[in-house]
């Protein structure tokens, strides 16, 4: 990492963050994954007509079925929706996939612990290790992504509208409409 680091490329990084990082990934994923792991792995996906696509950061394959893991090293705080969506779009995908998964995870590295959910038959993702987190549907997912893509598809069909100005949005006179 500290000869990486030296590359212009990284010279907005700061190594000793990264080092922290680096030790936080170690001590929570030794013994955890294995020769069967993948990493990055390609996620497509079709449902309501319409392709989707994700990448898993890693995957892990066990007897009782798959575990999905999503890392994230920023300190950007991750909605509850933004969250549901992106792991539940992942245990969608990885089920089509690669058959029964049985727990999807986001770790949060500069946070005290990953976010760990346990899938149940019927698509229902229970909080492991936390009384703060509220479980979610999987299919119910699959339903909010599909509506919220035919909302997207429409506005496209008809353009995009600006907000009322009283809005303020800064990026209003940027769209472009007619993609």
């Amino acid at each position: 990492a500290r000869e990486i680091s030296m590359d212009e490329d990284w010279e907005d990084i700061n190594i000793n963050e990264a080092e922290t990082l680096i030790k936080i990934f170690y001590e929570r994923n030794k013994g955890k994954y294995d020769e069967k792991s993948k990493t990055e792995q390609y996620l497509p996906l079709n449902i309501g007509g319409m392709d989707f696509m994700g990448f898993a950061d890693r995957i892990d394959f066990n007897d009782d079925g798959v575990e999905i893991v999503d890392y994230k090293t920023g300190k950007t705080f991750i909605s509850q929706r933004d969250r549901n969506w992106q792991l539940g779009f992942y245990a969608l995908a990885a089920k089509e996939k690669y058959g029964k998964v049985k727990r999807v995870i986001l770790d949060m590295l500069r946070q005290e612990k990953p976010l760990e959910f346990e899938l149940d038959e019927k698509g229902n993702a229970f909080p492991l290790n936390s009384d703060r987190m509220n479980s979610f549907n999987i299919y119910q997912v699959e339903e909010e992504l599909i509506k919220t893509a035919h909302e997207i598809q429409e506005a496209y069909r008809v353009g995009f509208k600006p907000c009322p100005i009283e809005k303020n949005c800064e990026f209003c006179n940027e769209y472009v409409y007619g993609l």
